[in-house]
């Protein structure tokens, strides 16, 4: 019985560490049923693969496609580099969760941050959610080529929760905790795999002022990670400032890594005279 799809004559690059090799990979539905010398071998379609790398798709662990979907659901160029996964919602910034009126805030602070425009996200999006999990819905109606994961963002939940009061280094009151660890639970139990924060100085809204959560307190990261695990748990994302409190940022990756288990972290560039070297 022929397979459904043989593809011949590629340079095989499996992922084990194992040396690149030339093969054939047979795929049946959605499995991959065989790979070796498969000449005897029928299908009932077949690519030429020669001169050409074969591998596992490429998981994406930083992007920041969460606006371009609604525009380019091929979701490029990522598609184009053999990229099949996605994670989203890096560095705090995301577009949920959102009050209708907060909407202008979260794309210009990405147009900040991220250099995508104000109008296209403001104007592309259908911005038919409030919540994460909604948020979710909505990017799965567009039906993107890619398969995408999202982390609910620092930036987005604290100013949901605390408005203007969020921008500066204010601690949050018990009530504002109470309310970040309920929406990191409704997230999570949603579908986010987890939470990010940027602590770095050069991400800043137009105002030339810091993005929420940049200064928040390690209580208010562990209410966060109380939430998420109540909801099954989730990994965490930073983008961290070594250069200038690598102290403190790295007593707050220790703390998460407690709390959470899963943490993925960025490096912060800046001139700051922190105590990294001897990290």
């Amino acid at each position: 019985m022929p397979h459904d799809l043989i593809i011949r004559n590629g340079t095989v690059v499996d992922g084990t560490g194992a040396d690149a090799r030339r093969a054939d990979v047979a795929i049946d539905g959605e499995r991959i049923t065989a790979i070796g010398d498969l000449a005897d071998a029928t299908a009932t379609n077949e690519i030429d693969a020669a001169g050409l790398a074969v591998t596992p798709g490429f998981v994406d662990l930083h992007t920041h496609l969460d606006a371009q979907i609604a525009w380019d659901p091929l979701m490029t160029s990522s598609s184009w580099h053999g990229v099949t996964t996605v994670l989203m919602g890096n560095c705090g910034v995301t577009f949920a969760p959102v009050a209708a009126n907060d909407r202008v805030f979260l794309a210009e602070m990405m147009e900040s941050v991220e250099d995508v425009p104000r109008d296209a996200i403001l104007d592309g999006l259908p911005w038919d959610w409030e919540t994460y999990p909604q948020y979710l819905d909505s990017v799965q109606r567009m039906d993107p080529a890619l398969n995408v994961v999202g982390m609910v963002g620092h930036c987005a939940l604290r100013y949901h929760v605390m408005g203007e009061r969020s921008i500066d280094d204010a601690p949050a009151t018990p009530a504002e905790l109470d309310r970040m660890r309920a929406v990191a639970e409704e997230s999570v139990a949603g579908g986010a795999v987890g939470f990010s924060t940027s602590r770095i100085l050069l991400h800043v809204i137009p105002d030339g002022r810091c993005v929420p959560g940049t200064f928040a307190p390690l209580d208010e990261y562990l209410a966060i990670a109380d939430g998420m695990n109540a909801a099954g748990g989730g990994l965490f994302q930073s983008v961290n400032d070594f250069a200038n409190k690598s102290d403190h940022e790295f007593e707050l990756l220790r703390e998460m890594a407690r709390s959470c288990g899963d943490v993925l972290f960025s490096g912060g560039v800046g001139n700051g005279t922190g105590t990294w070297g001897r990290h």
